[in-house]
């Protein structure tokens, strides 16, 4: 059975639970920090591990009859894994002074994170192999929320996040592009896990009810409240959400809210990392860019690259970005109203960007400008909220409030 051994001077308290493990002992000490060069190798790795899962969501949504779980792109992802775990281990390893004693407080700032995210992932890789033989192999939408899947998604999201834990604990807020190169791919893949998840409602992979195309084919359906429709309408909106199966079900009502759904979540996410990081550092110049562009190569992926004509709303909106961050963020202490505009104005570049791709790539944009007009509003008052969360406006002490006919000995027993 194990035990806890207590020991004396500064050692700290030494855990043993038998004879042939380590033991481990928590000294006390302060936590070294991980070189940036390490952060980097574990980033890469991360990543690499990151463009397998994706090759699998390409896999799923793009083949039909899979029924072997040995595929390359899961070989990939478990040997990412594999890999990242193991060059984990080399790194804590550096910093303990003997395998026979390990000390907990000699763990590199960040890297306990990797205590969760591995054994998640040694019990959701097995987890997966014995679900798919249970199940099946679950093709589109059904393979994103497997419960392995899911674990997995989970692991992977903590693995990519250890590089920007373990820079959140160093001194400094004016990093260069360079030591916060790590920092900036791992956020972006946190973000890009917590997207793949509602990938199909991603409009760089799911966007095509904005083509005219794709509305000039749904108006020949008797279509509850679609613009423009000759039809007339037997049914109300809301009836017509329960009576489906018949003429008047409304594709354009699903159609439109699944596609404006996805603008919304993708800027809340993405914009909320940015506006997380900008908290913590004063963001150098190229790091919008270099996020928003590692998931404009991510997600057209899912659909075999047919719908990279939208990639460059996404490069260029991180141009836009870094291009507003450098003009109203270069004080030592900018005022948050600035960051507030910045966060505002993101968000509607963003789309406004995707909806010229769309018109000029895409065969035409189909909404009317009601609809997209009010997408760009919409999204800029979502930055701006996001800023109020992220940023939140400050009161001030709160001061008691001592009664005029107070005597000397309540005044001076009155605190603020």
């Amino acid at each position: 059975m194990g035990q806890a051994i207590k020991t004396t001077g500064d050692t700290g308290k030494t855990y043993s639970l038998v004879s042939w493990l380590p033991s481990v002992r928590v000294s006390g000490d302060a936590r070294p920090h991980s070189k940036v060069s390490e952060d980097g190798v574990m980033i890469a790795l991360a990543g690499f591990t990151l463009f397998a899962l994706f090759l699998d969501g390409w896999r799923h949504n793009n083949l039909t009859g899979i029924d072997s779980f040995w595929s390359a792109a899961h070989i990939l992802m478990y040997t990412g894994l594999t890999l990242t775990g193991v060059w984990i281990a080399i790194v804590l390893l550096r910093y303990q002074k003997g395998i026979d004693d390990l000390d907990w407080s000699r763990v590199p700032c960040g890297y306990g994170l990797a205590f969760v995210a591995l054994p998640l992932a040694a019990i959701a890789g097995p987890a997966d192999f014995i679900w798919h033989s249970a199940y099946g192999f679950e093709n589109q939408i059904d393979s994103v929320y497997s419960p392995p899947h899911q674990g997995l998604f989970i692991a992977g999201a903590l693995l990519a996040a250890i590089p920007a834990a373990a820079a959140w604990q160093r001194r400094g807020t004016a990093p260069s592009l360079r030591e916060y190169l790590p920092t900036a791919f791992g956020v972006s893949s946190v973000a890009g896990v917590m997207l793949f998840v509602l990938h199909q409602l991603v409009p760089f992979y799911a966007g095509v009810s904005t083509t005219k195309a794709f509305q000039n084919d749904i108006a020949r359906f008797n279509d509850a409240f679609a613009p423009g429709a000759k039809a007339h309408h037997a049914e109300g909106l809301a009836a017509a959400l329960t009576h489906y199966g018949d003429n008047a079900f409304p594709y354009y009502f699903y159609s439109t809210h699944h596609t404006v759904a996805g603008m919304f979540l993708f800027s809340a996410v993405l914009l909320g990392a940015v506006l997380m990081m900008r908290r913590r550092w004063r963001l150098p110049f190229g790091t919008l860019t270099i996020m928003f562009t590692w998931l404009a190569l991510l997600f057209p992926m899912l659909s075999k690259y047919e719908e990279w004509k939208l990639a460059p709303a996404l490069i260029l909106a991180g141009v836009a970005g870094d291009l507003l961050f450098a003009r109203f963020d270069r004080e030592e202490r900018t005022p948050v109203g600035r960051i507030r505009f910045v966060a505002a104005a993101i968000p509607p570049i963003l789309w406004g960007l995707f909806f010229i791709c769309v018109a000029l790539f895409e065969g035409g944009l189909g909404w009317h400008a009601t609809l997209w007009f009010g997408v760009l509003v919409t999204s800029a008052a979502l930055g701006y909220s996001l800023s109020l969360l992220i940023f939140a406006p400050f009161s001030g002490p709160v001061v008691e409030q001592v009664p005029e006919t107070a005597n000397a000995a309540q005044l001076e027993g009155a605190h603020v």
